[in-house]
């Protein structure tokens, strides 16, 4: 199924992202761009579940239409919103490029691990799938 696919990589970033950030290593720019594509994918991975195919691939686009459909827990919005300061979205003009502290990383990482739990929890996954 399409969606598996979306979690399973979802889990390859969220490692990816993990290792990176307890090792110190890829610099921080890299390690926020793996930890959302690891947020976007575990989002994915229930919309399609749910039959849904995801509008708009934005952290936040993504979340409102999760928070249509499913029971999300809302401690996730002030997380996807802390996110949307460092996304450099497409524009025509120039944006000075934010690149996360440390504790900044710590924070996606957790926020990350909160997805990754409850999207497991959510599509009823088993733990030696991953």
């Amino acid at each position: 199924m399409e969606w598996e696919s979306y979690y399973l990589e979802a889990t390859d970033y969220y490692k990816a992202a993990l290792g990176a950030s307890r090792k110190n290593t890829l610099g921080n720019l890299v390690i926020y761009n793996v930890v959302a594509m690891s947020i976007e994918n575990y989002m994915t991975s229930i919309l399609m579940k749910s039959g849904f195919i995801p509008e708009h691939s934005s952290i936040s686009s993504m979340y409102r239409e999760l928070k249509k459909n499913h029971n999300a827990p809302e401690e996730f919005h002030t997380e996807v919103r802390f996110m949307n300061r460092f996304m450099n979205f497409c524009s025509l003009e120039p944006t000075p490029e934010i690149v996360p502290t440390d504790d900044e990383i710590k924070r996606m990482v957790n926020f990350a691990t909160s997805l990754k739990d409850w999207t497991s929890d959510y599509l009823a996954i088993e733990s030696k799938m991953v």
